[in-house]
């Protein structure tokens, strides 16, 4: 990962195999001062003239935030390790895609973020090695075994 201001960063663009239009990416971003705050994030970008639509963001503790009533509230999943999904009731409503969040179990560090994104949007293994660190991936099935 690559240093960019107060973060660590990486990113990778891909096109599906299944003829998709557009392309997708995918990034991580961590903090370099609190490890536990990090994104990472899958990403659609139609190329049609409509914005890029974040599909599922996986993210760290990282408490407030900029939206709302910024008191703590150690129930709001932002306090915790969550994860952000579109939702069509969101893109119909005009939200943001990801408004929603809920406090994930699959994962309680970067590395097992990025593990669990990468199963989740099924990521070609040639893929996953082309864009991720293998340490990244050391606990990774790709085979589903």
């Amino acid at each position: 990962m690559r240093k960019d201001g107060a973060h660590l960063r990486n990113d990778a663009k891909m096109t599906a195999t299944d003829g998709t239009k557009g392309f997708f990416s995918l990034f991580i971003r961590q903090s370099a001062d609190f490890l536990e705050n990090f994104s990472v994030g899958f990403c659609y970008h139609p190329m049609d003239g409509r914005p890029e639509l974040r599909l599922l963001r996986c993210n760290g503790k990282h408490g407030q935030f900029n939206r709302g009533n910024n008191a703590f509230d150690p129930s709001h999943p932002h306090w915790d390790f969550h994860v952000h999904r579109v939702t069509q009731d969101a893109l119909d409503s005009g939200c943001d895609a990801e408004k929603n969040a809920t406090v994930a179990t699959e994962f309680a560090s970067l590395k097992e973020a990025v593990q669990y994104l990468l199963k989740t949007v099924n990521l070609s293994p040639k893929d996953a090695t082309k864009h991720f660190p293998v340490n990244q991936q050391s606990n990774f099935d790709f085979d589903g075994d």
